[in-house]
């Protein structure tokens, strides 16, 4: 399905939806505790469906709000995580954690994404065909007392470790070899870990895990998610005013450094305590540098940001946008250039020169990635003549009503084959 949007700017106020990486890792950790947890306002979206289909071939139960289980039995199916690379990844150690082979298939992008750390660590255990990741077969258990993993990795490598290490009989450590990158994503997932009642050690190089710990199960609830929330931010600075609200200031969320980067563009914004919202309003943007390396889906609205800011605006950091559900370099750089706007790319960097005035009328390529869709949807409020983009039905990976919530601002969506 192929959407046309006509260019008029968004106002009003949204909602942020529940966070995705916080809403995976409360399931999988009510999952890996004895008894029920309750867990309020997990994110309603393909991502999160994979991840509990995962943990049902585990017996794993879900009611309403509720999980529940009682240790793990696999039922020896193959688990399918679509397209969801949080799935895979988390899943994969957690497998482990009994001695059955299991079996991983995916689809889309998913099958190209690398599991390489993972064979890195578990060898023969770790076995996936020649030219692709995808099925992976994986044979448990745990043995190792230490890994080394490097610190430019994706996070999800160490999360998935994090998850399972605490439940060996044995204490073990984490290393990372090179700085760390994406810690926010790593300190999200130890703070969930806290609540569950398992606790990590750390020091400047190295996670300490403390064996025999096990997961309590826990009431909670899934604070809104500033990976999302980027693009009614964008569209409240490119548009007109939106309040968005069910966002916590205090978020150990790695994306919300978008509050600190518009600021620093010179974005207008400011927080309400009284009535716990953000105020976001049409902003004359200038351009500054960005350094992706933690922060890499906020990539491509950045990117539209960019686009209309005054000055150049530099990124650092880009190569870890090419692995995900596109190569979002690639996508960037071909719609913005489309759109007349002057890019440049050298080796991990990417300069954006920005305009006044985007023409628009023009077709965008999707590529089925729900965070190109929904980024090239917010560019189209500010061009002249608006954008047709195709692959609408990505959004459902994260975001199920996002062309709600974009009508409902006022956006004018016209779909079509």
């Amino acid at each position: 399905m192929n959407v046309f949007i006509e260019p008029k700017p968004l106002s009003g106020h949204v909602e942020v939806i529940s966070s995705k990486s916080l809403s995976h890792r409360f399931v999988i950790a009510a999952g890996l505790a004895h008894g029920t947890s309750i867990l309020h306002h997990v994110l309603d979206s393909d991502d999160l469906d994979a991840t509990k289909a995962a943990l049902a071939h585990f017996g794993v139960t879900f009611e309403g709000q509720r999980v529940s289980s009682n240790g793990f039995h696999y039922d020896f199916k193959p688990i399918d995580c679509h397209e969801s690379g949080s799935t895979l990844r988390f899943m994969i150690p957690i497998a482990m954690l009994q001695d059955q082979e299991v079996t991983f298939t995916g689809k889309g992008r998913l099958p190209e994404r690398p599991l390489t750390v993972y064979k890195d660590l578990f060898k023969d255990q770790l076995n996936y065909p020649e030219h692709r990741y995808l099925p992976c077969r994986i044979k448990g258990p745990l043995s190792n007392v230490d890994y080394f993993l490097r610190g430019d990795v994706s996070s999800q490598f160490f999360t998935g470790l994090l998850f399972a290490l605490p439940c060996l009989n044995h204490d073990s450590t984490i290393t990372w070899t090179t700085p760390l990158a994406s810690k926010g994503y790593i300190d999200l997932t130890i703070d969930v870990l806290n609540q569950f009642g398992v606790h990590i050690l750390q020091n400047d190089h190295q996670f300490i895990i403390k064996g025999h710990q096990t997961y309590q199960p826990i009431e909670a609830s899934v604070e809104g998610d500033y990976s999302q929330a980027a693009f009614w931010f964008a569209a409240g600075l490119l548009g007109e005013k939106l309040t968005l609200s069910n966002l916590n200031p205090f978020s150990k969320q790695g994306d919300a450094r978008i509050v600190d980067i518009i600021k620093q563009m010179k974005g207008h914004l400011d927080y309400d305590e009284e009535n716990q919202c953000y105020h976001v309003f049409p902003s004359h943007l200038e351009g500054t540098s960005i350094d992706l390396d933690d922060i890499p889906d906020l990539g491509p609205i950045l990117m539209v940001l960019a686009s209309f800011a005054q000055g150049v605006t530099h990124f650092t950091h880009i190569s870890r946008l090419r692995i995900k559900e596109s190569d979002r370099v690639e996508a960037m750089v071909e719609a913005l250039t489309a759109c007349g706007v002057n890019v440049t790319t050298k080796d991990d960097e990417l300069w954006i020169e920005g305009k006044s005035v985007i023409e628009g009328g023009i077709t965008l390529q999707g590529y089925n990635d729900h965070r190109i869709v929904m980024a090239l949807s917010i560019m189209s409020i500010k061009t002249k003549k608006g954008l047709t983009i195709t692959d609408k039905e990505a959004v459902k990976k994260s975001y199920p009503n996002f062309f709600d919530v974009f009508q409902s601002l006022g956006g004018i969506v016209h779909e079509f084959e």
